[in-house]
């Protein structure tokens, strides 16, 4: 076997598409590019913590962190720049007055459409020349990655559960 087909180098690799990746979906100058499209501005955060609200609806602001995967400070600074567009609502917990809820609003599932279909826009004119089987095939790799890496003992997840 050739060290460039070790598996100690596609690990290597790996490890630096990922950078990579990170870097890329991660970037200012992406966010800027959908908020222009959009009109919506947000960055690619606080989009996912709207998505998680869109998608949950009233949730707890622990459930949140939670399900969105953010520290809990993190997620207090997405959450007010959300209340400061008005995309979403935070009111007092009915059940239990000392947390919070919180709740999108008309405009933030509008923003979150919006937002939305810019992204998903932009990826399809970056990924035209891929077959919808090279991006299911893709998909299913990286959702099995994600869960292998999650699940790792070595993981940070792993080791915080």
């Amino acid at each position: 076997m050739s060290p460039r087909r070790s598996a100690a180098e596609a690990r290597r690799r790996l490890r630096d598409s990922l950078g990579a990746l990170s870097r890329i979906t991660g970037s200012s100058r992406l966010d800027r590019r959908v908020s222009a499209r959009s009109g919506v501005p947000i960055g690619f955060a606080a989009f996912a913590v709207l998505g998680r609200v869109v998608a949950d609806g009233p949730t707890r602001l622990s459930e949140l962190a939670s399900s969105a995967r953010m520290h809990p400070a993190a997620l207090t600074r997405q959450v007010q720049a959300l209340e400061a567009e008005g995309y979403i609502e935070r009111r007092p917990d009915p059940l239990d007055g000392r947390a919070a809820v919180v709740e999108a609003t008309e405009s933030g599932v509008r923003a979150y459409t919006r937002v939305d279909a810019v992204n998903d826009g932009i990826m399809s004119e970056q990924l035209a020349d891929w077959s919808s089987d090279e991006l299911w095939d893709l998909v299913e790799r990286l959702e099995r990655l994600i869960h292998d890496l999650r699940s790792s003992p070595a993981s940070p997840e792993a080791e915080a559960g």
